[in-house]
């Protein structure tokens, strides 16, 4: 069980098979030089094999985050474009012919004055009671009844709202254009959600180069149908990007509707 004795008469260390006898001394060794590692050192090995293994497990945690087709991404497919699900398009009727802005039933207010509106370089007429000068959201001008709250009752003029046209607008079809997207940008931001219009009155600016559409938005309060009476005049202030003037006025103030066309056909460019 035991090898030859040594060379002192002992009897030799335990060999277990198929390991050199030496292998222990090399051992010994190897563990005798890893301890003349300084500590630092020891610190920074140990330090790598740590940074390693979080680098994996990152890279195992984020690596569903790829695009859904990066195959067809690389190969430049242009991905899918969904619309936004919360915002829903408006849809306007055709428009009709030629048809003169109208004043409507009730009692129109005193005319102060006028408003001078120097950003958007325009000038109407300023109301008095019960209509207040009031800062209307997205305009640089405007007068108030009530609160800010939708169904508005307000004046307002501003800049067309959007991008500044490409080209100048120079004929009616131009102005009617612009005034179109503009009326839709008021039935999204300026009444009750669910707006529904009916034109009243498309016609030429009065006082220059221009366009004004008058219309009536249906809409819902608390499950019952109202509605109100608007117009807007687009207006040629000699730039690049138009200027518009807005009215609306809901059925709760019907007797406010008669000031809707003597404000508009007051506008003019300074």
């Amino acid at each position: 069980m035991f090898g030859e004795p040594g060379a002192q008469g002992q009897p030799a260390g335990r060999v277990r098979p198929g390991v050199p006898s030496g292998a222990g001394r090399k051992s010994d060794g190897l563990l005798m030089r890893i301890g003349d590692i300084p500590i630092r050192v020891a610190y920074s090995l140990g330090a790598a094999v740590i940074t390693g293994v979080i680098v994996v497990l990152i890279f195992m945690l984020f690596s569903g985050d790829e695009p859904s087709d990066p195959v067809g991404v690389r190969q430049g497919v242009a991905p899918t474009v969904r619309p936004s699900p919360t915002v829903s398009p408006i849809t306007l009727p055709a428009l009709p012919d030629a048809t003169a802005l109208k004043a409507l039933p009730g009692t129109p207010s005193v005319v102060l004055g006028a408003v001078t509106d120097a950003k958007s370089a325009v000038t109407y007429a300023s109301l008095g009671k019960p209509w207040a000068a009031k800062a209307v959201p997205s305009f640089s001008a405007g007068q108030q009844v009530g609160s800010a709250g939708l169904p508005r009752t307000v004046i307002a003029s501003g800049p067309l709202p959007g991008a500044t046209p490409v080209k100048p607008l120079k004929s009616d079809a131009d102005y009617r254009k612009a005034a179109l997207s503009a009326v839709k940008w008021t039935i999204r931001n300026h009444h009750p959600e669910g707006g529904k219009v009916t034109w009243t009155a498309s016609q030429r600016l009065a006082t220059g180069k221009g366009w004004v559409l008058a219309y009536r938005v249906t809409y819902e309060v608390k499950g019952k149908e109202r509605s109100s009476q608007a117009a807007l005049a687009v207006i040629d202030i000699g730039r690049r990007k138009p200027s518009v003037l807005f009215v609306t006025v809901p059925d709760t103030r019907k007797r406010l509707w008669a000031d809707i066309a003597p404000v508009v056909a007051s506008v003019r460019a300074l």
